[in-house]
């Protein structure tokens, strides 16, 4: 039955002989420089001692081979494949926690380049809005002034117009009483006519007489027109049209009012 060597594990320091696989349970005797270890066991392993002595230990050898080489190797070769393997797995970790961290990143500048682009057209809307309703306040404002200018172009209007009638009606009142008194005086002067039987002559005579309310310009024409401010009636229809001032107190004539006809005129 064959026999396969066994693998010597750290045999410089314990001395302790592990069984390859497929040993046949009998280990062949291993030589300890000059000593002979030849103790095979059930589990496979022998332990090496020289009674409490420490030698210089020679160099371990399997059938004239020497193995401490070959053992050293294999350990040197597991160590590198060991820290290999480390340096890998710490290189594919970090890889991905990069990746990972780059794929966060960009999750979540694409979510705050979302919300940012939905800000700024809330703000585009807003400035919109802030623009449309300044200028329809502009427009409003314009409109108030010019209504409230209108407003007091009317309401002086109105006090003009108020104040010329209320001229008018009484100047209309002092044309009336003065016509009234004129009326009064000429039946008066009708009935003492009358009554003293004056001839033909002197009738004559005295039609032929300028009217007792003659024009101060012409002195022909009966005065028929009241002129405003000063209410005097001194003139005719036709001398009134081209008068400028009156020719009683040399006012200056900002109207004037026709006895016989019931409108007035006033100049501007």
């Amino acid at each position: 039955m064959d026999v396969y060597p066994a693998m010597l594990i750290n045999s410089s320091h314990t001395g302790i002989v592990v069984p390859a696989v497929g040993t046949a349970g009998q280990l062949p005797a291993i030589f300890y420089g000059s000593g002979i270890v030849a103790a095979p066991s059930e589990s496979g392993l022998t332990v090496a001692g020289s009674k409490g002595k420490k030698r210089q230990r020679e160099p371990i050898s399997f059938l004239g081979e020497d193995l401490s080489a070959q053992l050293n190797q294999q350990m040197l070769d597991l160590d590198n494949l060991i820290i290999q393997h480390t340096e890998r797995m710490r290189a594919e970790l970090a890889e991905r926690r990069k990746s990972y961290a780059r794929h966060l990143e960009a999750a979540l500048e694409h979510g705050i380049s979302k919300r940012l682009k939905a800000k700024d057209d809330e703000i585009e809307k807003v400035k919109k809005l802030n623009l449309a309703m300044e200028e329809r306040i502009r427009s409003l404002c314009a409109e108030n002034q010019i209504w409230r200018e209108l407003a007091q172009t009317n309401e002086a209007t109105a006090n003009l117009l108020r104040t010329n009638l209320e001229q008018l009606l009484a100047a209309q009142m002092r044309v009336k009483e003065e016509q009234q008194r004129c009326d009064d005086t000429s039946a008066t002067d009708d009935a003492e006519s009358c009554c003293c039987g004056e001839n033909d002559d002197r009738e004559a005579a005295a039609s032929a007489k300028p009217p007792a309310r003659s024009c101060r310009r012409c002195g022909e024409r009966e005065a028929s027109v009241l002129l405003l401010p000063c209410r005097h009636l001194c003139l005719c229809p036709g001398c009134s049209s081209a008068a400028d001032s009156c020719p009683v107190c040399n006012c200056f004539k900002s109207g004037s009012v026709n006895n016989n006809q019931p409108e007035a005129h006033f100049d501007r």
